[in-house]
């Protein structure tokens, strides 16, 4: 369940003053809700130094890794002494104490760790010298190694109120839904249209995600080429081709919770409620709740949260969508 940053770090301050604040936090959520400012305020909290960001924390003996490497991505380290490595910071941990006695340590992004640093990393997270704080920071935590996630407390943090920030993506989805208020919404034909429109999005969005991974790939093969055999390059290979699947799936996840979000704002119209999720896109979900009885609203709402859940087993996507769209909004 996300949080709001403040409601999280009241969590924070509980879990300190009774003596079970955890050694190891992963902290994800999209850009607008700041993951590296919480982790400066976490810090602030449990050490009762005040620092308001990671730079001014590296100066207080902080550990702070980020994707840094010309292929971006933050590797494992041939010595302990080579900056921005898991390494470094397996060194750095057992030496540097930060305020109040603390041994600080920050992975940026941590899903840009390669598999052998997450493991190498693995040492660290389940033998921490006493009193460690290890904060992960991540938009995409399924990236990670499911044995790094089950030793970590998850705090999935939410954009403070009115400052909510689309993807090109998100925009596009946005302007489609826009269709909706026009006056032949409810066809079969429209319906059609909007799912075309969706699937074009998505279409658009596996290629981006595929484009920036590859270009990252080849400058990865530029650097390693001279020092590594062809068993690194097919391994790559097959990482690379996951994590476009992953980084697909889960900007398509939200793409149906913006989707949803939407629908349920026309919903809150229609009971009166007083803050929507998508106030900027009111007088658009205003014009369906007026045009729309409530019970057709809620099985809109119902068969888009059945199409959801369908897309998270091994059913086809654009059948998937097209059964769900026609229902949704064929009628």
């Amino acid at each position: 369940m996300p949080f709001k940053s403040d409601h999280a770090l009241s969590l924070i301050t509980r879990a300190q003053k009774l003596g079970r604040l955890a050694h190891a936090y992963l902290i994800t959520g999209p850009r607008a809700a700041n993951c590296e400012g919480f982790a400066a305020q976490m810090m602030s909290l449990v050490t009762a130094a005040h620092h308001d960001n990671l730079d001014d924390w590296s100066q207080e003996g902080a550990i702070i890794l980020r994707p840094e490497s010309k292929s971006r991505r933050i590797t494992i380290g041939k010595a302990g002494d080579e900056v921005g490595t898991v390494r470094y910071l397996e060194r750095m941990i057992h030496r540097t104490t930060g305020p109040g006695g603390y041994k600080l340590g920050v992975i940026v992004d941590a899903d840009r760790m390669n598999e052998q640093a997450q493991n190498a990393f693995l040492k660290t997270l389940e033998e921490p010298p006493p009193r460690t704080l290890l904060l992960l920071l991540t938009p995409q935590p399924g990236q990670l190694l499911p044995t790094i996630r089950s030793r970590v407390i998850q705090i999935s943090l939410m954009p403070p109120s009115g400052v909510r920030q689309f993807s090109d993506h998100e925009e596009k989805l946005l302007a489609v839904l826009e269709k909706l208020t026009a006056g032949n919404s409810g066809s079969i034909s429209a319906a059609f249209a909007l799912k075309a429109d969706f699937q074009a999005i998505l279409e658009e969005l596996h290629d981006d995600i595929k484009d920036e991974q590859e270009e990252e790939f080849e400058k990865e093969q530029d650097h390693y080429k001279q020092t590594t055999d062809g068993t690194w390059l097919k391994q790559r290979e097959e990482q690379i081709t996951a994590q476009i699947e992953a980084s697909y799936l889960q900007e398509r996840d939200a793409l149906m919770d913006l989707l949803l979000a939407w629908m349920g704002d026309v919903a809150r119209h229609q009971v009166g409620a007083e803050n929507l999720d998508l106030p900027e896109q009111a007088r658009a979900t205003a014009v369906l709740a007026q045009r729309w009885e409530p019970g057709e609203t809620m099985r809109r709402l119902q068969t888009l949260r059945k199409l959801e859940s369908y897309l998270h087993t091994n059913v086809n996507e654009s059948l998937a969508l097209e059964v769900g769209f026609i229902q949704a909004f064929g009628r």
